[in-house]
């Protein structure tokens, strides 16, 4: 962890909106992805996670907030897809992001390369940051020794082997962030309260996405609540 990387350093105390869409949605375009970081830059965002090196691309000739760039690839056979290569890396760092996220896990890789490799080449050849996506506190310890410059949450609770959860992984927080690791949380923030706990606990910062930029899943939540009503009547 060094501040030789001022781009991630201004995303620390803040909250970073993921600006995705996935293929099904509406808002499956490189313009609204860009317009939605217009709008969570107007609400005070200090940065943005965006998929893909197109959306990217968009966001960054609108704003000149600090882009966490991820580049979703997935290959037959390998459950690893979240910039799972060095060449994924390097496509995403070209379209104009300013750190990178990578799964940090120890799962197999295709072609067979090691997050370790694709850290020190990013440091190296890139010049940028590196976010660690994570599951479990052990493998944030794990890929800040590797290099990583800070550790996320995002995978707590989507791989086989971590505790299924509904709420923020507070828990791979607090044991990183207790032996100095930076960490931002990512996954279920719903509400000021997430917020509010992940930086008493020590967040670096707190990236929401559903939350503000997936309308589909805030309206499941407020009809889920009518159903819940009726049942209640």
């Amino acid at each position: 962890m060094t501040a030789s990387f001022p781009r991630l350093e201004e995303l620390s105390g803040g909250i970073v909106v993921s600006c995705q869409a996935g293929p099904e949605s509406p808002l499956n375009s490189p313009a609204i992805i860009a317009a939605l970081a217009g709008s969570a830059e107007l609400g005070g965002a200090v940065g943005f996670r965006v998929d893909g090196p197109e959306n990217i691309a968009a966001v960054r000739a609108a704003s000149t907030l600090p882009i966490i760039g991820i580049n979703k690839q997935p290959h037959d056979g390998f459950d690893v897809f979240i910039t799972p290569t060095r060449h994924s890396a390097e496509v995403i760092a070209a379209a104009g992001s300013d750190v990178l996220a990578i799964d940090g896990t120890a799962r197999p890789r295709p072609g067979g390369e090691r997050f370790a490799d694709i850290v020190q080449a990013v440091h190296d050849t890139l010049g940028l940051a590196v976010m660690a996506d994570v599951a479990t506190a052990d493998e944030a310890l794990v890929a800040l020794d590797a290099g990583a410059d800070v550790v996320a949450t995002t995978l707590a609770g989507y791989t086989t082997y971590s505790t299924s959860r509904d709420t923020p992984a507070f828990d791979v927080l607090d044991a990183v962030a207790s032996q100095g690791g930076r960490v931002i949380v990512e996954g279920r923030i719903w509400t000021v309260e997430d917020v509010a706990q992940a930086f008493r606990l020590g967040a670096f910062a707190v990236v929401i996405g559903s939350a503000v930029t997936v309308p589909e899943h805030i309206t499941r939540r407020f009809v889920a609540a009518v159903h819940n009503a009726a049942q209640l009547t």
